[in-house]
């Protein structure tokens, strides 16, 4: 029996490389958003920490420069925050794209897959009615008896 060579077979290996390679990069992308959302919640912190300290000194009298300079520090923190947030809807937005082009990639390999499924499939059964077919005429044939033999 003839062993089965999907024509194909080269194209499915080159879509399957092109979709590692989207899983890896939506892997890639994942990983920075986790830390990019852990850079603003540490940011948020050292907000509240400082916010809480400032007002730990309940009868304290703070003096202007104090003030001021707490200020401008919480000024920097939020618009720090601020960036991070616009580079993380950036990033939300390429992560959505990239799980588009995984979508497709998926779809482009198991549509191959299920075409060479289906040609092993139509290969067999062309082998097993070949055999059978192979099979009948042996059964068929008759058996000759050669002369001084009865």
């Amino acid at each position: 029996m003839a062993a089965f060579k999907f024509r194909l077979d080269a194209v499915l290996r080159l879509r399957q490389r092109f979709k590692d390679e989207r899983e890896w990069e939506l892997h890639a992308l994942n990983q920075a958003k986790h830390t990019l959302e852990a850079e603003i919640a540490a940011l948020e912190q050292e907000l509240r920490n400082m916010d809480d300290a400032l007002g730990a000194g309940v009868g304290e009298i703070l003096s202007v420069i104090d003030l001021q300079l707490a200020s401008q520090y919480s000024q920097r923190i939020d618009q720090r925050i601020k960036a991070k947030a616009a580079a993380l809807t950036k990033l939300d937005a390429a992560i959505a794209g990239k799980r588009g082009e995984l979508v497709e990639a998926q779809r482009g390999v198991k549509s191959l897959e299920r075409l060479r499924d289906r040609q092993t499939e139509k290969f067999r059964r062309e082998q097993d009615g070949a055999e059978q077919k192979f099979t009948d005429e042996v059964a068929q044939r008759k058996f000759v008896v050669g002369p001084g033999r009865k």
